[in-house]
């Protein structure tokens, strides 16, 4: 009888238990099947800056091919404040489940995380990358009222005169700060950053001859440059841009100097990998499609594929190469 009541408690305690145990696998299968059959519901596609931008541009561009391709709605968010810090800091904080996604850009989630927002995400380990989009050269632009003719004639005035040249950016911890900084650096001159709130607040102030010069992307100025109200020194980009032959490379004269804006599609750390999968093929089929190219071409952006595995590796390079230069340039 003592065994009989033994094996029916045992069994009793057995019973018990097996909906803890079995949680982990049902739970498990419940999230492989929710991955397997992303996306169900529409998808918030969210970018760092405002409406009408680069970045804008190209969210709108990706969500609609996304939506083409994954037969959901990609609704384009924007998050806009801190340099693309506020944006990069929610989806960062958002639930790895595939409904929030991210037009990473490097400015929001490479250089302004270091400076802007401090201990606030992990530039890194917070994300997971999908794939690299585009990317978009720098180019060196004066006021055409300016008396900078050239680059020779820049860098002599700036070593002449320590400290009255200055640079505008869109703010803190974005891309043609860092530009202006490394440019200082590599040529051993002495300027002034000053930043505004946004692109537009900085191009006004060129446009008003109160700042000297910018080291922005070809689609923030080109536009002023073809009115003719701004003028190109220089292209940041390691070689001469094949839309501009006699425009000089900077790094024709400081080797090794280069800048540029890049966008990718990111989402938050420990994004299921079948999700992944879908949107790395997606977004690698439309980087092929001539109507995607020249979509782009009109962005300023030169399509750049990457698989997830080849974009992470680009990101943590770009992550460890702009570390460098804050703490060379101690901003940070």
């Amino acid at each position: 009888m003592a065994s009989s009541v033994w094996t029916r408690r045992n069994f009793l305690r057995a019973m018990s238990a097996a909906p803890i145990a079995g949680a982990a696998p049902f739970g498990w299968i419940a999230t492989a099947h929710a991955a397997d059959n992303w996306p169900s519901k529409p998808v918030r596609l969210m970018v760092g800056f405002p409406p009408g931008g680069g970045a804008d541009g190209i969210a709108r561009l990706v969500g609609r091919k996304l939506e083409m391709a994954l037969g959901q709605s990609f609704v384009v968010d924007n998050k806009n404040g801190a340099t693309g810090t506020i944006c990069s800091a929610e989806v960062a904080r958002s639930a790895p489940d595939g409904y929030t996604l991210q037009i990473a850009h490097i400015s929001s989630n490479a250089i302004a995380p270091m400076i802007v927002a401090k201990g606030r995400f992990d530039p890194i380990k917070d994300f997971t990358p999908i794939g690299l989009i585009g990317i978009t050269p720098h180019v060196l632009a004066v006021n055409t009222k300016s008396h900078l003719q050239s680059l020779d004639q820049l860098i002599k005035y700036g070593k002449a005169n320590p400290g009255k040249l200055t640079f505008m950016s869109a703010g803190l911890g974005s891309s043609p700060q860092l530009a202006g900084e490394e440019f200082k650096r590599k040529a051993g001159i002495d300027m002034l950053h000053v930043p505004f709130k946004g692109t537009g607040e900085a191009l006004n102030a060129l446009l008003a001859n109160e700042v000297d010069m910018t080291f922005s992307s070809t689609g923030s100025v080109m536009q002023h440059v073809q009115s003719g109200r701004l003028r190109l020194l220089a292209t940041c980009s390691p070689k001469r841009l094949p839309s501009f032959p006699k425009l000089p490379a900077i790094a024709e004269t400081l080797p090794g100097y280069e800048a540029y804006t890049w966008y990718g599609l990111a989402g938050p750390a420990r994004l299921p990998a079948p999700i992944v999968a879908k949107l790395e093929k997606a977004l690698l089929d439309m980087q092929k499609q001539p109507d995607f190219i020249k979509r782009m071409s009109e962005l300023d952006a030169d399509v750049k594929p990457m698989t997830t595995a080849q974009f992470s590796e680009f990101w943590k390079a770009e992550v460890t190469k702009y570390q460098t230069i804050i703490r060379t340039a101690k901003l940070a």
